[in-house]
């Protein structure tokens, strides 16, 4: 299996929520999808989204997962979340100052 990763920060003055911000996340992430879409239909390539969201309930981030779930799937797209989405287990969480 092979990956990419693009890398974007953004500060905002809008405090936000937790649901809020890996919702904002999740829009980024579906924005970014649908721009490399033509591309990787032209190479037959499946894209998934991943979500730094956690499934278990014990954490913070799972405030967001039944929306973020429902939108990236209602694009189209395959939804992966923590700890099976490997992009935000291992990338994102590196990334993080």
């Amino acid at each position: 299996m092979a990956g990419f990763m693009y890398i974007h920060q953004e500060k905002s003055t809008h405090r936000m929520g937790i649901k809020e911000r890996m919702l904002a996340e999740v829009q980024k992430s579906i924005e970014t999808a649908y721009a490399i879409c033509d591309l990787l239909d032209l190479y037959d390539v499946g894209l998934e989204v991943h979500a730094d969201i956690n499934t278990s309930p014990s954490f913070k981030s799972n405030k967001a997962l039944n929306e973020a779930m429902g939108y990236i799937l209602s694009m189209g797209f395959i939804f992966k979340a923590k700890p099976e989405a490997f992009a935000s287990s291992t990338c994102a969480d590196k990334m993080v100052h």
